[in-house]
């Protein structure tokens, strides 16, 4: 985008603000489902800004426009919008979106900040509306959304049919996880439950899209369930459901028609998640005269508790996808030792290659990133291009798919070529905190926060740090990250207080990055189990991609730390061996063993 384009969108939506008498406009990254990742028609903030990262908020008023984002998308964010004339606010560096804002109420009588009520969670909404109204001003929902407005060559929605997920991959029939459902909202004294989040719709359905969204296999969709029968509303409408998929009772309607059914409920106690919902959502029931009662999403909760098939699934996806993930790290080796020079344009396309090579591949679970030298600063680069991959230098990639019935995520950073002694100390400290963590045993309902501070601390040791967390969940065949539940300062998510249980799968990614210098991460995901002998809860590990043997001070860490490491990397070899050719086993073993 170029800043006149910018400059232009912009100016516009402060017309169109002015004439909807509000003094200020804000586009959230989030759309009608609160979901990561935002399907091509319902990216606003990217059209209207340039900012391509996945978390972020704009707020333009006549005068002036911010991007708030967190600590991930700093540097991006930097470097693609303030060109353009935006601010750009860090959490935990600069004032907040809702300190923002309740300033300009201050200064302004009267301030009015308009926004869409169907593009936030009418949780987030209720704070700032209140924030405003003790500073004098007002949150005001406007209808319909103003960047739609502008955006004339707006991409299409999707309508290709939707996939059944098989009992062996699902465990549980679309029947069976309503009626644990309704047995749940009994127990909350309510009637009925509304979502709007993807996956969980996706989950209790066991249907699966092929390109809805970017990344993900869930489907668009709203989704009711009362206590005999459900309505579902895919985008689309009833012709994307494969005849006979949904049980009895579950009908199917056309996506646009979900906000008027909303407004015709009447006398129900209709539970729903403030987090999980759009404000809009929310005003539409309480006009309806529902009664509503508010609690975290019993689906979330299941759907995170992963059953033995859905566990054996993931078992089977990150094997398949980690023989992917090697194979293109061993491509790599061969070109740096055969002194040809290749980019992170051509590594992300091999890397994608090989994952697409599997057998019942859904693809790609989030954009391939590949950062070399400095670009590894940055923990979630995204301007994956024909930037040379060059001796000397760290490279990172972070990549995963959807294969089978499982979800992948993993990182890895090597070195190309001889690296200085700072490299090999940061990297072995990263590896020390991710061993620390794959060891650690915890009592059942510990929260992320403890864990996080398990990975943290040994970091600290060397005053070293990283602004992200430590690990999130990952779904089955869903969403790369999934709640509700992380591993992260309680500062920063509050979802890290939440209590972790058995079956849940969490990454463990510990980093450090500097500007100017590069950066590390490595990152492996886990199943939460119980250990049969003392009933406290470990960690499983699901991924086999070998760590650099060139990049670890081995006098660095301690007797159990190695032989952590080295069953690893041997465990590595024994289950990539079957699925790779005789010249990979050959380059795995000098890498391993040297």
């Amino acid at each position: 985008m170029t800043t006149k384009q910018a400059a232009d969108r912009i100016d516009a939506l402060r017309s169109l603000a002015s004439g909807e008498r509000v003094h200020g406009y804000w586009v959230p990254s989030k759309d009608e489902h609160l979901g990561e990742f935002i399907p091509p028609w319902a990216e606003r903030r990217r059209w209207i800004s340039g900012f391509t990262g996945s978390a972020g908020d704009l707020i333009v008023t006549s005068n002036k426009a911010w991007l708030f984002t967190d600590g991930r998308y700093r540097i991006q964010a930097l470097e693609q919008v303030r060109k353009h004339g935006i601010t750009v606010h860090s959490s935990g560096r600069d004032p907040s979106l809702t300190q923002t804002v309740t300033e300009l109420a201050r200064r302004r009588r009267g301030f009015r900040l308009g926004f869409d009520p169907f593009t936030l969670p009418a949780s987030t909404a209720e704070s700032v509306s209140d924030a405003l109204r003790k500073a004098g001003g007002a949150l005001v929902g406007v209808e319909p959304n103003l960047v739609d407005t502008l955006w004339g060559d707006r991409p299409s929605a999707p309508d290709t049919p939707l996939r059944m997920v098989p009992p062996i991959l699902s465990g549980r029939s679309c029947s069976e996880k309503l009626a644990s459902l309704r047995a749940e909202l009994g127990e909350l004294g309510a009637d009925a439950w509304v979502t709007v989040k993807l996956d969980e719709i996706a989950w209790l359905t066991n249907l699966r899209a092929h390109d809805d969204i970017p990344y993900s296999t869930a489907f668009i969709a709203f989704l009711y369930v009362g206590p005999r029968d459900a309505h579902l509303f895919p985008c689309g409408g009833p012709r994307r459901v494969p005849a006979s998929a949904l049980p009895e009772g579950v009908h199917v309607h056309d996506y646009h028609e979900f906000r008027g059914f909303l407004s015709g409920l009447r006398e129900m106690r209709i539970a729903l998640d403030s987090e999980g919902v759009p404000a809009g959502v929310l005003d539409r029931l309480r006009h309806a005269e529902t009664k509503l009662v508010i609690a975290r999403s019993p689906v979330e909760k299941e759907k995170a508790l992963k059953n033995p098939a859905e566990c054996e699934a993931m078992r089977e996806a990150n094997l398949r996808a980690s023989v992917a993930k090697t194979r293109a790290l061993l491509w790599l080796r061969g070109c740096v030792a055969a002194g040809k020079v290749t980019t992170e344009a051509e590594f992300a396309k091999t890397a994608d290659a090989f994952y697409a090579e599997q057998r019942d591949y859904h693809g790609l679970s989030f954009a391939t990133i590949v950062a070399s030298g400095t670009n590894s600063a940055l923990p979630h680069y995204g301007a994956v291009d024909d930037t040379p991959i060059e001796p000397g230098t760290l490279f990172l990639v972070d990549s995963g798919a959807h294969i089978g019935g499982g979800t992948t995520d993993a990182t890895r950073t090597i070195a190309i070529g001889p690296v200085d002694d700072k490299a090999r100390r940061i990297y072995t400290r990263v590896l020390q905190a991710h061993i620390r963590l794959a060891q650690q045993h915890f009592p059942e309902g510990t929260p992320g926060t403890a864990l996080d501070t398990v990975a943290r601390s040994v970091l600290w040791r060397d005053r070293l740090d990283y602004e992200h967390g430590t690990g999130h969940g990952v779904g089955a065949g869903l969403n790369v990250h999934e709640g509700p539940f992380t591993l992260a300062e309680g500062a920063r998510k509050p979802s890290a207080i939440y209590p972790l249980r058995e079956g849940m799968v969490t990454s463990v990614e510990p980093g450090y990055y500097e500007e100017g210098w590069g950066g590390v991460r490595l990152e492996n995901l886990y199943i939460i189990f119980r250990d049969d002998d003392s009933g406290w809860l470990t960690l499983e590990c699901l991924t086999w991609i070998p760590f650099d043997r060139t990049l670890i001070d081995r006098e660095l860490l301690s007797r159990d730390e190695i032989a952590w490491l080295e069953e690893y990397q041997e465990a590595c070899v024994t289950r990539l061996a079957p699925w790779i050719d005789d010249r990979e086993r050959s380059r795995l073993s000098d890498w391993i063993v040297g």
